[in-house]
């Protein structure tokens, strides 16, 4: 991947030279745009031809922290099994595998876009970057991004993220310092399938739950049967 690689029609911006140093292209905006969600979804289209996948960002400086670098995604059946414990949200007798998706789902391209449109109106990120990744799994491997480093690592997150992805047609839409927005297109199958995916949410993100919900236990299951929009954020 190369500097011509990049789409033809950007907003303001420039390739971040340390990155291209790395072999990994890098683009990034010069600061907000009125219009980022559009622009996302116009590079978001694009994808497969450039390479290039377009994430929203909440200030451009937390690029400059970032060190290009990371390992293959770790597998999310084994890092959850692993990192659940008796304890953990919610209670099960043993830990009950990866929540199964329903039959069907929305389209999730759609869905990403809805989301970007979404985070941009809330003015929750509203820079943008392109990042030389087949897919959104693999953009918080490649960037290093340290938003849940007290938790867990690049790769772990990455794994956990691809199979989302594969699972229920996740997508990556942008960051915050700490925050992931995610779109989600299928839901799980059931209320106990929701049940674990809520298990697997609060064993990659248990800040989320404990920061922003005052009745989570009961009621963030049944929203995870509708909601396509998944938040998350470390402490």
């Amino acid at each position: 991947m190369n500097v011509t690689s990049l789409p033809r029609s950007l907003p303001p911006g420039r390739i971040v030279e340390s990155y291209g140093r790395s072999g990994i292209l890098v683009w990034m905006s010069d600061g907000k745009l009125p219009d980022a969600d559009e622009w996302w979804r116009r590079l978001y289209a694009d994808r497969a031809r450039t390479g290039l996948y377009p994430v929203l960002l909440e200030y451009t400086e937390d690029m400059y922290e970032f060190h290009v670098g990371g390992d293959e995604p770790v597998d999310a059946a084994a890092y959850f099994r692993d990192t659940w414990r008796p304890s953990s949200w919610p209670s099960f007798p043993a830990w009950p595998g990866l929540a199964v998706p329903a039959a069907a789902g929305a389209d999730p391209d759609v869905c990403a876009g809805e989301e970007a449109a979404e985070v941009v109106r809330e003015d929750r990120a509203r820079c943008l970057a392109l990042v030389q990744a087949e897919r959104g799994s693999d953009v918080p491997s490649a960037l290093n991004w340290p938003g849940m480093c007290n938790h867990m690592g690049k790769d772990e997150l990455s794994g956990v993220l691809r199979s989302w992805e594969d699972r229920f047609g996740a997508r990556l839409v942008g960051f915050g310092h700490a925050d992931l927005y995610l779109s989600a297109a299928v839901p799980p199958k059931n209320l106990h399938e929701a049940q674990v995916l809520a298990a697997e949410h609060y064993l990659a993100c248990p800040d989320w739950f404990h920061n922003n919900f005052d009745d989570w236990e009961a009621t963030y299951p049944e929203e995870l049967l509708t909601s396509r929009q998944w938040r998350l954020w470390w402490d």
